[in-house]
């Protein structure tokens, strides 16, 4: 149903059957470069398909650094203008930390970013496949 595209300390890109990447995290330690390989690998794989749409499973993650948040944002807002906009649905991490880390994220992503959040995988999938 889903194939390794990509791995890293961050975590794992796969292509997802349905039409979507689906990233899920990894719970380790990572340094920036793993967050910038990620970010480019997750949009190579969005392109390479003409896919809009991805799975992001939070569980596992730790916090976001204010580097990595910046990273982030600079990434997506530069793949917005060229390759327009990707919708997602988000499954959270039980971690307060790890919440605020990705409210401060969308919070300044000032619609760069379409996200909607879910506790329950089920949830999540039924409303991305949902989405044009």
């Amino acid at each position: 149903m889903a194939r390794l595209y990509f791995e890293n300390a961050l975590g794992r890109i796969l292509e997802h059957a349905d039409g979507y990447a689906w990233l899920h995290y990894h719970a380790g330690a990572r340094n920036l470069a793993d967050v910038q390989a990620f970010l480019v690998h997750t949009g190579r794989l969005l392109q390479r398909r003409g896919w809009h749409k991805m799975l992001s499973d939070q569980r596992l993650l730790k916090p976001f650094t204010e580097a990595d948040q910046a990273l982030i944002l600079d990434y997506w807002r530069a793949r917005r203008v060229e390759a327009g906009p990707v919708t997602g649905a988000v499954l959270l991490s039980q971690d307060v930390f790890t919440r605020l880390s990705f409210s401060q994220i969308r919070h300044q992503a000032n619609g760069v970013l379409a996200y909607r959040l879910f506790e329950k995988e089920a949830e999540a999938t039924a409303w991305l496949s949902q989405q044009p």
